[in-house]
Formats: C-alpha cells, sequence, structure tokens
C-alpha cells in the first residue's frame, strides 16, 4: 500500500520533469533559417573537413571578430589544409590567418604570413597594410617606413603624413636619448616628408628652446599654428616663455593681437590674453567677461571668478563646483573615432590615426 502511495505521490514530480526536458529539447533545437540563406550557429564546433571552404573562412573572421582568436585560427588553419584549395583560397585564408595572430597578438606567425603574401605578389595592397600596422605596434619605425614606401607605390595613395610621424618618433627617441643632433636631423626629414606636419615643427620648437635659441623657437612655433591651427592652445605656453626669455614682450602682446584677430572664438588665446593685460594693469576682468559672453567657457569663468572676486573664497562651494566640472569636460578629442583621452597622443590609441587627436573646445 505504501508503494502505491509512493507512485501515485511522485506522478505528478515525474510529468513536471518530462515537460521540462521536451521544452529544453525544443529550444535546443536550431530554428529554421530563412530559405535560401544559411544559418551560421556560432555556439556548434565547425566540421572542419566538410564544410565548404567559403563558409569556413566567414566564420572565422566572425570569430576573430568577437575576440574568439583561437578558433578563428583553427578554422582558417584547416582551410589551409585541405587538399583541394586553390591557389586564390589559399592566399585568402593566409591573409584572414595573419590577422587572426595579428589580433591574437602573435607578431612573428602574423608577420612571416604577410611577407610570404607580398614576396608572392597576392593580396598586396591589404598585406602592405596589414604589415604597416604590424611595424607601428612593434614600434618598428625605420621598417614601418620602408613598408610605408613600398604601400604608396602599389595603391598610389601618398603615405607621407604617415612617413612624417615614422621619422618623429625616431627624434622623440633620439631626444630620450640624449642625441639633440640625430633628434633635430629626423624632424627635419619629417618635414621634408610632409610639408604640413605640425608636430615636426614642434619638436624642432622644443629643441631650440632647450638650446636657449629662442628666435628660432618662436619662429618655428608660429610655423606650427600656420601648418594646423587646432594646436593654437599648446603654442600659447610656450610662446609666451620664449617671449619673455628674449625679453621681448610686447612681441608676444602683437603675436595674441594678432591670434584674435585671425581667431575670434579662441577662449585659450582670450585666457593668455586676460593675463598679460591684469599684469600691465589693464581691466582683464571686462575684457573676459566681454569674450565670455560671445564663447561661454568653464575654465574662462573660473578665470573670471578670481580675478573679479579677489577675497572670494575659491574652495566655496560654487567654485569647486565649476572647478569639478570643469575636470569632466574631455582635453582632446580625436576628429576620426571620438575618443577623448587626457593628454595629446599622435596616434590616437583607438582608431590607429595619425594626428587626429587635438586640444577639445571647452564649451560651457
Amino acid at each position: 500500500m505504501f508503494e502505491t502511495l509512493f507512485s501515485w505521490a511522485f506522478l505528478p514530480l515525474g510529468v513536471v520533469l518530462g515537460l521540462a526536458m521536451a521544452k529544453r529539447k525544443t529550444l535546443d533545437r536550431p530554428a529554421p533559417s530563412t530559405p535560401g540563406e544559411p544559418r551560421l550557429d556560432m555556439n556548434l564546433p565547425p566540421r572542419t573537413d566538410t564544410d565548404p571552404i567559403e563558409l569556413q573562412m566567414t566564420l572565422g573572421s566572425l570569430f576573430r571578430k568577437r575576440g574568439d582568436f583561437d578558433r578563428a585560427i583553427q578554422l582558417h588553419e584547416a582551410v589551409l589544409a585541405r587538399p583541394e584549395l586553390t591557389a586564390d583560397e589559399g592566399a585568402r585564408a593566409r591573409l584572414e590567418l595573419a590577422q587572426d595572430f595579428l589580433r591574437g597578438g602573435v607578431m612573428d606567425r602574423a608577420e612571416q604570413l604577410l611577407l610570404d603574401l607580398v614576396a608572392a605578389g597576392q593580396h598586396l595592397g591589404e598585406a602592405l597594410e596589414l604589415l604597416l600596422d604590424l611595424h607601428e605596434q612593434g614600434r618598428d619605425w625605420q621598417q614601418a617606413m620602408r613598408t610605408a614606401a613600398q604601400l604608396q607605390g602599389v595603391q598610389g595613395k601618398s603615405q607621407a603624413r604617415r612617413i612624417a610621424h615614422h621619422h618623429c618618433e625616431l627624434a622623440e627617441n633620439a631626444r630620450h636619448d640624449g642625441d639633440l643632433a640625430t633628434a633635430h636631423q629626423r624632424a627635419e626629414k619629417a618635414l621634408d616628408s610632409d610639408h604640413g606636419c605640425a608636430r615636426a615643427s614642434l619638436l624642432l620648437a622644443s629643441l631650440a628652446e632647450a638650446a636657449k635659441d629662442w628666435k628660432a623657437a618662436i619662429k618655428a612655433y608660429t610655423r606650427a599654428i600656420e601648418q594646423d591651427v587646432r594646436y593654437l592652445p599648446e603654442v600659447l605656453a610656450p610662446m609666451q616663455r620664449c617671449h619673455l626669455e628674449s625679453d621681448n614682450v610686447d612681441a608676444y602682446v602683437q603675436f595674441l593681437d594678432d591670434a584674435e584677430a585671425d581667431h575670434p572664438d579662441s577662449l585659450a588665446v582670450a585666457l593668455a590674453k586676460a593675463d598679460i593685460l591684469a599684469e600691465q594693469g589693464d581691466n582683464a576682468q571686462a575684457y573676459l567677461a566681454t569674450r565670455l559672453m560671445k564663447t561661454p567657457n568653464w575654465r574662462g569663468l573660473l578665470v573670471w571668478i578670481d580675478a573679479s572676486m579677489p577675497g572670494f573664497d575659491t574652495a566655496s562651494s560654487l567654485t569647486a563646483a565649476y572647478r569639478k566640472r570643469l575636470q569632466g569636460q574631455p582635453r582632446y578629442s580625436c576628429s576620426n573615432c571620438g575618443l577623448k583621452p587626457g593628454v595629446l597622443f599622435w596616434q590616437c590609441p583607438s582608431c590607429k590615426h595619425w594626428a587626429t587627436i587635438a586640444p577639445a573646445k571647452e564649451d560651457l
């Protein structure tokens, strides 16, 4: 009797478990695909010996894009091992595999595959572009320049800007090592490659400033602004320093007047001019207030508060709130991908483009 009762008591539990298992099987069953469209199940193991080659390479690239480099490599290596592979399919598989290794950080394997493609003249433009990225990641600037020149010859598209920055990187390395003569030569070569390279002019200006050649430094800083006005805020402080060291404040004031006339919306110039007016005993508060009405700016507002209310407690909740708001403002911005770093990078860490990061606008 007890056995009968025991069986009847567990009968509902068995029904529930059976329904749950049936539902799970239904959920695990692949959904029917649209007629004529292949369904790629990224959770199923690839059948590397029977799947179509095109499908294998597509799956491999999808695995790479989602960061599963091991499975991407497995698929593309399996494609290369297939006996029926054509020459073009083999070249494509090597290019895909090189990208897998590159993204996965296996640089030596990626480099060898790309060099083989270049030597064979297969997918030449794509292989050279990847090789150039690889050399830049490895900071092998000499090899990067050679690859950039080769890519320029293949594509017919100028790589002058990129090569100029390679020279600048070598100049920075030489300056760090104390070889100022080589640093100067490399910066000049950067200008030879790209006459509009503001970074090279800034390098030459800083080298001249270190040598206390104030005239040459001012000339190079001025050229940098002419080449790329986005870096005007970066130049104002060293320009003031060089003019003061050369005992030529009037020339600096004239420089600010000219910069304001050419760039009336620049708050950086307005703040620099307000400092000079305050030092000369002029009404810097009234000047800055007029400029702030035209172009509101957090940093300018704080300067105006400090200048207009010298007895005001700068640690008050009002100024503390303004300063906190200012800290949240991006200092630099990439015009290509929108990255907003706190320091100036000449190559964007995100999109890898050169000279796309510049001082950001500080609107209120």
